[in-house]
């Protein structure tokens, strides 16, 4: 039956974006947990090295990240708007575009890897690991990119299912390779640690396959239709969407990385207990990203329909829910912090710095909320600037200038683990202020709609 491409589309279901996310983004938490138990039985080094590794890895990937910012904002109005076509142009553009920059990356990385990850003040075999792992996971990249783009198209066209079941095989077979390949067991050699960039490596790879095929046969909400995509338009669409995400991303990322530089001026013990303490931690982000996400959906198709008011009333609403779930879980994992900790470390004083910094993050874990669902909002209706400025102000007035308040006067990295809390806590006013302006509300027009009517289908 032939739809009118006037009529709004239907309300999205915050349960049926958000939680799928969440489950997805849980198990992918979960996977780098278990990467870091099944490498702590080569001692903590190993931890070390892997953890350094990963944060390089995750660093260098700010403007894929970047570019599928655009690609959700895109994708959403697209569908909003009920033009398909152009959210599959965006797709390809995307695809294509994170291509080249995977490959540029591959090459670099096999140059820089070892004074990336020497900033943390690694050394001798530690290094060596660390940069080793980084440079045999960067030659996955190119799958790492393809398998992101469509993900995020997928959740921006309001299929929030199938990334996370299709990911959840690539994360089994993660596991498993990793324990095979770091252990040597089911006739695999024993490889250490390599084994576990080459396991993260491999699962990339097949998810990406899979994806593809199920992508190129029409079996996906998103369709690949034989028509041409670039164009300097909708290059520079992107682009605008884009590059402060990517601003936003170095700052996230520069943030973390001066941190733990801090944080490993107080020894390996410190170091090796924030490398945890963040992952452990991730369990309960993961909540906030999946809200994140499904607010930016909600807001990019609500306002490629032309309904500014429901976007809003969207935002606040599931600002309310995520604060509520990620207070909880936060306290849960604060009151058993200790407990948690020793699952991963048995070193006495790694344990210590570590049930501190979960502790303490565990108590901003509400503010996160605010950051996550109203960033959300402000990204998937296309502001990307407002969320850069805001990261930058909480980087500079929270984490560097008080950290290095800290640091000068000589105090424990206990206090520098604090100034977490004051990052956040400028964020979050930040965020809920720019939000209420509603400027965002007009910071892109939807695309240009056809004058022709298509079929609509329940999906």
């Amino acid at each position: 039956m032939a739809t009118s491409l006037a009529q709004p589309p239907k309300r999205l279901s915050l349960l049926k974006l958000a939680g799928p996310t969440i489950v997805g983004n849980l198990l992918l938490s979960l996977v780098h947990l278990a990467a870091i138990k099944i490498v702590s039985a080569l001692g903590a080094e190993a931890v070390t090295a892997v953890i350094a590794a990963d944060r390089i890895y995750m660093a260098v990937q700010l403007v894929i990240i970047a570019i599928t910012a655009g690609t959700t904002t895109m994708v959403a109005y697209a569908w909003g708007a009920q033009t398909p076509e152009e959210a599959d142009r965006a797709v390809k553009l995307s695809a294509t575009l994170c291509a080249a920059v995977s490959l540029l990356l591959c090459v670099a990385i096999q140059w820089l890897a070892t004074p990336l990850v020497a900033i943390f003040g690694l050394s001798g075999d530690t290094l060596q690991e660390a940069a080793t792992y980084l440079k045999v996971l960067i030659y996955f990249n190119v799958f790492f990119s393809f398998l992101a783009v469509i993900s995020a198209g997928l959740r921006a066209a309001g299929d929030a299912m199938t990334p996370v079941l299709i990911a959840a095989v690539g994360n089994v077979i993660n596991v498993a390779l990793a324990y095979a390949l770091v252990y040597g067991y089911m006739g695999m050699p024993s490889l250490g640690i390599l084994g576990a960039a080459i396991a993260t490596g491999i699962s990339y790879m097949l998810v990406a396959i899979i994806f593809m095929l199920l992508w190129k046969r029409q079996h996906l909400l998103l369709k690949p239709l034989p028509q041409a995509f670039w164009s300097v338009e909708r290059v520079r669409r992107l682009v605008r969407i884009a590059v402060p995400a990517g601003i936003e991303q170095g700052i996230q990322n520069f943030s973390i990385i001066s941190f733990m530089w801090v944080v490993s001026l107080f020894g390996t013990e410190a170091f090796t207990a924030y490398g945890i303490g963040v992952n452990i931690l991730s369990v309960s982000i993961v909540i906030g990203v999946g809200f994140a996400i499904a607010t930016a959906t909600m807001a990019g198709q609500n306002l490629g329909a032309g309904q500014p008011e429901e976007a809003e009333k969207a935002a606040w609403r599931n600002l309310r829910i995520a604060f509520v779930i990620m207070a909880a879980i936060g306290l849960t994992i604060g009151l058993n912090a200790r407990t948690i900790g020793s699952f991963f470390i048995s070193d006495s004083q790694v344990l210590d710095y570590l049930t501190a910094l979960t502790i303490m993050v565990a108590i901003v874990q509400p503010l996160m909320a605010i950051e996550f669902t109203l960033g959300g909002a402000l990204r998937g209706a296309g502001d990307t600037k407002a969320p850069a400025k805001i990261s930058f102000s909480g980087f500079l007035f929270g984490r560097v200038l008080l950290t290095g308040i800290f640091f000068a006067l000589g105090l424990n990295v206990y206090w520098v683990y604090a100034a977490l809390i004051a990052d956040y806590v400028i964020k979050c006013s930040l965020y809920i202020r720019t939000f209420r302006r509603g400027k965002w509300k007009t910071a892109m027009s939807a695309p240009p709609k056809p004058t022709t009517n298509i079929t609509a289908t329940t999906e």
